[in-house]
């Protein structure tokens, strides 16, 4: 897949450059970012050209771009985000889904600021067939990747929970270990440790088994990172997921994390693929062999009604916001499963 990556036409990658600086110089204004989407620096950086052509803004000294980050259930609601969040970057990503095709009808990319060229044109994307319940086709895709996000999940098509949500799970885990990825980011849910909650129970009736299997994929791979060096996973646990309604980035500021699964909210599927991104590419100490669980800072609830305590000030419970990614995410504690004593 890498191999695949690197050998797209140079000539193909600069004129895109070359359409973007032209861009640029036209209309300096399209460079800009709106402060209330709270997209961080870094994006307006490396991805504000990019956003115009969807195409990396420079070439770089060695004209190749770097290694991709892969994105396993890209056809998904969330994950179509998260490719179409790592392109708006101008960052290489390879597109996995069960079909090969991509990008997926009636999802709007334009939810993380996305309006780019979603063709295999595109030199930053590679789209690849891959099934996360064959081990043999996960080490062929993600061989060569800096990061993998694993955003697939239970469907009618695709596997049932057992095989996707947990089996699938660990397996991609093990073969990042296997192939040197340095970053793993598993999109789970909130509630995955507490059975005895409704958020558990109603999740786990509509689709059987999902919340038990979701819990079983991580525990699998916090067990086998547990005594690794040089590749870590991260897991976010997202809150109820709050759309149409607000499927934008409603950014940093907006949000709320958490360490221990006793606090819940609604978030948006766009908000989730950005954070599960910045996760991605972070190499932040603290971030690592964690889990956190995230959603809108504006709406916080109890997981189960015994948890109302974490609500009052004083609770021993950190609740972690921030103006910027890097600020939302320095107060998380790395080596981190859950509360066990709530």
């Amino acid at each position: 897949t890498l191999s695949k990556m690197m050998m797209k036409s140079a000539l193909a990658y600069c004129s895109y450059v070359a359409a973007v600086l032209l861009a640029a110089s036209k209309n300096t204004a399209a460079l800009s970012i709106s402060n209330d989407r709270s997209i961080n620096r870094r994006d307006a950086l490396i991805g504000g050209a990019a956003t115009i052509l969807g195409a990396p803004l420079a070439c770089g000294a060695a004209s190749t771009p770097s290694k991709p980050v892969a994105v396993l259930g890209a056809s998904g609601k969330t994950g179509a985000l998260c490719v179409a969040s790592l392109l708006r970057r101008g960052l290489p990503v390879v597109a996995l889904t069960r079909s090969g095709e991509w990008p997926p009808k009636k999802i709007d990319l334009n939810a993380v600021g996305f309006d780019g060229d979603v063709t295999s044109s595109n030199p930053l994307l590679t789209i690849q067939a891959c099934d996360v319940k064959n081990a043999e086709s996960l080490s062929t895709n993600l061989s060569g990747c800096r990061a993998v996000v694993y955003s697939a999940s239970a469907s009618k098509k695709g596997g049932n929970s057992k095989e996707v949500d947990g089996d699938g799970v660990i397996a991609a885990g093990n073969i990042c270990l296997q192939q040197n990825v340095g970053r793993y980011v598993v999109i789970s849910s909130g509630s995955t440790t507490r059975p005895n909650s409704l958020g558990f129970k109603f999740t786990e009736m509509a689709v059987a088994g999902i919340m038990t299997q979701k819990r079983r994929g991580e525990v699998g791979v916090r067990d086998a990172y547990s005594n690794q060096s040089g590749s870590s996973y991260t897991i976010l646990r997202p809150g109820g997921l709050d759309e149409p309604k607000q499927n934008i980035i409603q950014g940093p500021s907006a949000l709320e994390i958490t360490q221990g699964d006793v606090l819940a909210g609604f978030v948006s599927r766009a908000d989730v693929a950005e954070v599960a991104v910045e996760l991605a590419l972070s190499s932040a100490p603290n971030v690592k062999n964690t889990a956190c669980e995230l959603y809108y800072r504006n709406k916080v609830v109890p997981v189960d009604k015994g948890f109302k305590k974490y609500l009052q000030d004083g609770a021993d419970l950190d609740r972690l916001y921030g103006k910027s990614y890097d600020e939302l995410f320095q107060g998380i504690k790395p080596n981190y499963d859950y509360l066990v004593d709530a």
